[in-house]
């Protein structure tokens, strides 16, 4: 990374970060380069990431509002979900059901939202009165 890193995950032997710089930057820690892929897909800095438990799938959120879906064996992004109108900083998986995203956006947005990332569809949508970190 150029600049800063604020976010990170751990997927096995792959190390996530994301950075100030628009970027995920992919890690296998069992190889000798720097890095195995670049990811792109945000405008702004990337301030959330996380696994899902399959480790199939890694979410990743933006000070630019989006939450961009990416497949562990691709450097191109799967989807990319705009509905939040804050950064979006807290991302979860269900570990019930790994195809179900919970994404949390910022204080302008104060909304909790799911999605379905088989079906790469928006569910359920919660406004809380809180700035979800």
């Amino acid at each position: 990374h150029i600049q800063r890193v604020g976010a990170s995950a751990w997927s096995s032997g792959l190390l996530s970060t994301g950075s100030r710089d628009k970027t995920i930057l992919q890690r296998d820690l069992r190889l000798p380069q720097d890095y195995t892929w670049r990811l792109e897909g945000h405008k702004q800095e990337v301030c959330g990431l996380r696994w899902s438990f399959d480790e199939t799938h890694l979410a990743s959120g933006g000070n630019d509002n989006k939450v961009i879906l990416w497949h562990h064996s691709q450097p191109n992004y799967l989807a990319k979900f705009s509905h939040h109108t804050a950064a979006v900083k807290a991302l979860a998986f269900s570990s019930q059901d790994y195809s179900v995203l919970a994404t949390g956006g910022g204080t302008a947005d104060r909304c909790i939202r799911f999605w379905h990332t088989g079906t790469l569809e928006s569910g359920l949508q919660f406004n809380v009165q809180q700035d979800i970190k």
